[in-house]
């Protein structure tokens, strides 16, 4: 007993301070925490005003039935369960859905003494993503490993800090206070201020502690510890009460099976990039840091919607710890020196030549297109409403977890390379062989190579029939953090062609919307509207709307803005009498739909160098061939115009269908060498960005 009571002495000793809010909890209950919570001895007022501020409203302890005026047994609604992880100071109250399906189910259990009589499936908890174990009293992950937590019943609770005694001690006291007080007076006799300590109703003793009932309303818990015991002699000796810790029985606030989070509507798989083997779980974290920020951003920006009936889930996919690869030989091959260092790099970046060599692609992307599956396949089986009503599921992809993504959803297979290059060195030898015989050779090795394209081609079809699409879901929208894709799509031959149509990349039909964010220092990741119309590498990104900005631009209106370096120069109309440029518009300013129009002597051909050459002389050589040099320096600078003319030009006739690059704004006061070393990774803690994916999953919160 004293070892399991060791936490309890500690918490008496010392005062717990909250350090997470509702915002920072999972799934946070409706009622607020206990830092924010109102004492028991605050006013109705408050409490009452402070309910208005969140519905539904805050229901006290006994809203449904009469106030208790004697002692009785506690019902379900006023017994909360709670739960805590390795390295959590603090319990954590369940919703009140989830408390009393928990209650119920471990009452049950006291009642059978066999639990196959009972319903043996596991209880969902946490917004369906943890489940419980009422007779082992654990709660773990539901579709990640790890990640387990300790639950236990809050009987009894401390006045301060509204944390539960462990439910060993909490039985007990609730045991004793029931068989010595059943049926007593909760309400205190009105009378005249006693002089000196009050009497001691009934006392119970333990290791480490022990109670005293002044009254059935008024229980203390006194600790046996050394220092406790010298304080409390110490203020005897100076003729003070003794002072202990007050008991509350019952929890504070009664758990309403309407405390509940709203169905899932949305669905979005994280996934994660390279690295994953260096720190396994890390995308579990990463998974919970966006799904915080999300719902902060929910509750910050959008607070009427707050308590809307549909919601988003975030599910980390994690596809790299179980591989094998190529099992140690990497590690047997990396010298001794620099081990640290070498050792990391092995971990991070050897995932992306994993990747793109032949032998070890088709296992990486099978990894993560069965997790996909199995996941969702998961979640329909405990949601099965999901798919009746329409439930969209979306990606979001870090690093080389998009292009991994990408590549399933397409169905892109690298034996399309292998043909190009096949093809290519059978041309180069025809070019190269004078021969007749060799030419001979190299055609019957074409006609050899085309005929194992074609049944290559045909098994891959017939594959695809038979199996049916790579994913058993559609993709609404998907979001690339950090993401080398372009980069990949260019070294496999994709160039701009079209008329900014996104299919030839991204078809529609398997992906709505793609959308590519990145930090601008970010050195992983690339734009990807210039693979599809080449001017746009002119044209700047679209701008991150900050989340805190009071006035945010749809992103479907905002004007296309192109860089400073690809302006127009200053127009003839624009130059006043002094020489010098009015003021117009700075670098950022939208493409200009009109052209300088050129003036008649230029438009007929007119040289002034041409005009004086005819009147040449001795005495004019030397300026004629200075005039030539200028005129010559003025038409390089007119032909540079004119091409920058016919770019904007063709900025101005084709657009994208939607735009795809969108760029985090730089921080104010930031070292740009810094930002390069941390902006990968920072992605998932950004409200911007769980700004952005807020406003996008749920589109109609961009007219709020």
């Amino acid at each position: 007993m004293m070892s399991e009571f060791g936490s309890l002495g500690d918490g008496i000793r010392s005062s717990r301070n909250r350090s997470s809010n509702d915002h920072d909890r999972l799934y946070p209950s409706l009622f607020p925490s206990d830092e924010e919570a109102e004492s028991d001895n605050a006013s109705e007022l408050s409490v009452e005003s402070e309910a208005r501020a969140t519905p539904p409203p805050v229901r006290l302890k006994n809203p449904l039935f009469p106030k208790k005026e004697y002692v009785d047994k506690l019902r379900p609604e006023e017994i909360r369960w709670f739960y805590k992880q390795d390295g959590d100071k603090e319990w954590t109250p369940f919703i009140g859905y989830d408390s009393l399906r928990i209650e119920c189910r471990y009452r049950a259990l006291q009642n059978v003494e066999d639990e196959k009589e009972i319903d043996t499936d596991v209880i969902l908890v946490l917004g369906g993503l943890y489940q419980v174990d009422v007779s082992k009293k654990k709660c773990t992950p539901v579709y990640w490993t790890g990640d387990e937590s300790d639950i236990t019943q809050g009987l009894w609770f401390y006045e301060y800090n509204g944390q539960p005694l462990e439910d060993g001690y909490g039985i007990q006291i609730e045991t004793e206070h029931v068989a010595k007080f059943m049926g007593h007076s909760l309400e205190q006799e009105h009378s005249s201020p006693q002089k000196g300590p009050k009497p001691v109703q009934h006392s119970m003793r333990f290791t480490d502690f022990y109670i005293e009932w002044n009254h059935p309303n008024e229980i203390y818990l006194y600790s046996e510890a050394a220092s406790s015991r010298f304080v409390r002699g110490f203020k005897k000796k100076l003729g003070m009460q003794k002072a202990g810790t007050r008991l509350i029985r019952g929890y504070k606030y009664e758990a309403v099976m309407d405390d509940k989070p709203a169905d899932i509507s949305h669905l979005i798989f994280v996934i994660h990039g390279i690295g994953q083997k260096m720190e396994t779980g890390n995308i579990v974290r990463r998974a919970k840091e966006l799904r915080e920020k999300v719902t902060q951003m929910k509750s910050k920006c959008f607070s009427l919607i707050e308590n809307c009936s549909h919601r988003a889930e975030f599910l980390p996919v994690e596809w790299r710890s179980n591989l094998k690869l190529d099992g140690d030989m990497v590690d047997l091959i990396t010298p001794h020196k620099m081990r640290g260092m070498r050792s990391i790099l092995n971990n991070s970046a050897m995932d992306i030549l994993y990747y793109t060599s032949p032998l070890y692609r088709s296992e990486i992307t099978h990894s993560l297109q069965n997790e996909l599956n199995r996941l969702f396949e998961m979640f329909c089986t405990r949601n099965p409403y999901f798919q009746v009503n329409g439930g969209k599921v979306s990606i979001v992809a870090h690093s080389l977890g998009a292009v991994i993504s990408y590549d399933i959803i397409t169905g892109w297979n690298p034996i399309q390379l292998y043909d190009q290059f096949v093809n290519s060195v059978i041309e180069d030898e025809q070019k190269d062989s004078d021969s007749s015989d060799i030419k001979k050779e190299i055609h019957e090795a074409r006609e050899k190579a085309t005929a194992v394209e074609s049944i290559l081609k045909d098994v891959q079809e017939k594959h695809k029939k038979q199996s049916g699409p790579t994913l058993s879901f559609t993709i609404e929208n998907m979001f690339c953090l950090g993401s080398p894709l372009a980069v990949f799509l260019a070294l496999r031959g994709f160039r701009p062609q079209g008329k900014g149509t996104l299919d030839h990349i991204m078809p529609s039909s398997l992906c709505k919307r793609l959308f590519n964010i990145y930090h601008p220092y970010d050195p992983v990741a690339y734009r990807l509207e210039p693979l599809i119309l080449k001017h746009y590498s002119t044209i700047m990104p679209l701008p991150i709307h900050r989340f805190d900005g009071k006035q945010k631009e749809s992103y479907n209106s905002m004007k296309t803005k192109a860089y400073a370096a690809f302006k127009p120069s200053v127009s003839a109309d624009k130059i006043s009498d002094k020489g010098d440029p009015i003021d117009g518009n700075d670098s950022t300013d939208s493409v200009p739909h009109s052209s300088r129009e050129s003036s008649p002597a230029r438009s007929q051909g007119f040289s002034v160098f041409k005009w004086l050459k005819g009147k040449e002389s001795e005495d004019m050589s030397a300026e004629l061939k200075m005039l030539e040099k200028m005129e010559q320096d003025v038409q390089e600078i007119e032909k540079h115009i004119k091409e920058r003319k016919e770019i904007l030009q063709e900025v101005d006739q084709t657009d994208l269908e939607y735009r795809l690059d969108y760029q985090l704004r730089e921080a104010s006061f930031s070292s740009s060498y810094f930002s390069m070393l941390t902006s990968h990774t920072s992605y998932w803690t950004d409200k911007d960005v769980a700004f952005f994916i807020l406003s996008h999953i749920h589109p109609e919160l961009q007219e709020l």
